[in-house]
């Protein structure tokens, strides 16, 4: 039985090549590779096929990201399993450093480690660190695994899980065709499951173009899904719900004032303030909703940024 399971799900993603070459690069032995090829159109089987005797590959129809990953956790063998999406790549020491972590702290049912973004439009050379987000936290444990989530990127490329977890919160939703992997992480921060960081960039995130899918609201109204079941279930996470859903919210609104529909704009401005009813800002733009669109639109996009928080 192998230590780690390293699975890859794709669908239509020229970059595979690298991914794999980066599993197969690894300086830990111990490991299966399964690829879920989730009925990819281009060239991606024949990218795939060149690796039939280094991984095991299986193909079905296109069903979501979350479907791939469950069909690669139903096929896995080992105690521990990572994801690694498709675009993205690990370091060479990437599962050796996360294995000897986890077996080093029996408390975590999860870690993740440090990495760097690479922002494409033409692939240029330009790589963030997210060790600045840790500069303030205690390494390598955090006794606030919810404070950690709620406040830094956590990627699932550099996310590695114990069996137990899933066994415990189930796996991903498939309900979810987006934030599947925020959903599974809200539930295991609902059980009070800790996670483990690794003060190492061991990962490599690439982000082609802008990150939002064309469907921008509708990852928005996803989102706060997500984070909404969250309220409802867990008086634990509200502390920290209670700043993030009234940014998606805002976010939302801003989205409806661009179409030139202020009335949902106000519902969920209204929304926000409920979460968060001392928002002076926030008041502040409901008001302005009411304005003419001639007269707010430049207030509400000099007040409404762009919410960055990629859960």
């Amino acid at each position: 039985m192998p230590g780690v399971s390293a699975i890859i799900c794709v669908y239509n993603q020229p970059l595979v090549k690298d991914a794999i070459e980066s599993v197969l690069a690894q300086t830990y032995p111990d490991y299966e590779l399964i690829i879920i090829d989730d009925g990819s159109s281009d060239d991606t089987r024949k990218i795939l096929a060149s690796y039939q005797n280094r991984a095991s590959i299986f193909r079905q129809k296109n069903q979501g990201i979350a479907k791939a990953r469950n069909r690669g956790l139903s096929l896995a063998r080992g105690d521990l399993i990572a994801f690694l999406d498709a675009d993205d790549l690990w370091l060479p020491q990437y599962l050796s450093k996360q294995v000897e972590f986890l077996d080093s702290h029996p408390e975590f049912y999860l870690s993740f480690t440090d990495g760097w973004f690479i922002w494409q439009e033409k692939i240029p050379e330009q790589l963030h660190s997210l060790k600045t987000y840790f500069t303030h936290y205690p390494a390598p444990a955090y006794d606030n695994s919810a404070r950690i989530f709620f406040e830094v990127p956590v990627i699932t490329s550099l996310l590695m899980f114990r069996r137990s977890l899933f066994e415990k919160v189930g796996w991903f939703s498939e309900e979810l065709r987006i934030h599947e992997d925020a959903d599974l992480l809200l539930r295991s921060l609902e059980q009070g499951m800790k996670f483990g960081f690794v003060n190492e960039p061991l990962g490599i995130k690439r982000q082609l173009g802008t990150g939002l899918s064309q469907d921008e609201l509708g990852n928005y109204l996803l989102a706060r899904e997500v984070n909404h079941r969250s309220w409802v279930r867990s008086k634990l996470l509200r502390p920290y719900l209670r700043k993030g859903l009234p940014e998606l919210e805002r976010a939302i609104a801003r989205i409806y004032f661009e179409k030139g529909d202020p009335s949902k704009a106000r519902r969920f401005l209204l929304s926000a303030l409920r979460y968060k009813p001392w928002a002076i800002r926030t008041f502040l733009l409901w008001i302005i909703s009411f304005l003419p669109h001639w007269l707010s639109g430049s207030l509400v996009q000099r007040s409404l940024p762009v919410y960055k928080k990629w859960k």
